[in-house]
């Protein structure tokens, strides 16, 4: 799925974008609250009474800083899962792999056809592929089909070999 993995990618770029906005805004906001205010030597603030310490202010954008950064976070964690989330016919052929080794004989070279045609061939390439005749074949995806390996739908006047996830 090449759309799911753009539409991933999509939202990380976005998430990149927003967290260097973000940045740039809050830190632009703090220094303008900061600008011709004075610090002591021992930190205390230094303003006059009727003015609103920028500190009291700062702590007001506390909250919906982080609040964005989290949904930022978020946004990120949803763009890289929907990036790295591998599709049912990539699990099929992870999975296929693992059992290749566990068929032997002319079976296990059917399944292994099957597996490298990308977990989808039709029989009559099959066919031509093992130098079997149409019968010998048919018996092994029989076989192949009664162990839940793979599985068969038709397709116009030939069928399509399809593996099984497991």
């Amino acid at each position: 799925m090449v759309l799911q993995r753009r539409i991933g990618l999509a939202l990380m770029a976005a998430a990149v974008v927003l967290f260097v906005l973000g940045y740039w805004y809050v830190t632009s906001a703090e220094q303008a609250l900061l600008t011709g205010h004075t610090l002591t030597q021992q930190g205390e603030c230094v303003h006059q009474e009727q003015e609103v310490c920028p500190f009291q202010q700062m702590n007001k954008l506390a909250v919906p800083k982080y609040l964005g950064l989290f949904a930022d976070l978020v946004l990120f964690a949803c763009g890289l899962h929907l990036f790295l989330k591998k599709t049912p016919e990539e699990r099929a052929l992870r999975q296929a792999k693992k059992t290749a080794h566990a068929v032997g004989g002319p079976e296990g070279k059917a399944y292994e056809e099957i597996m490298n045609a990308g977990g989808m061939i039709f029989q009559n390439e099959l066919v031509e592929k093992l130098g079997l005749s149409k019968v010998k074949v048919t018996r092994i995806l029989d076989k192949l089909e009664g162990k839940g390996l793979i599985e068969r739908r038709r397709r116009g006047m030939t069928n399509v070999v399809i593996l099984k996830p497991q």
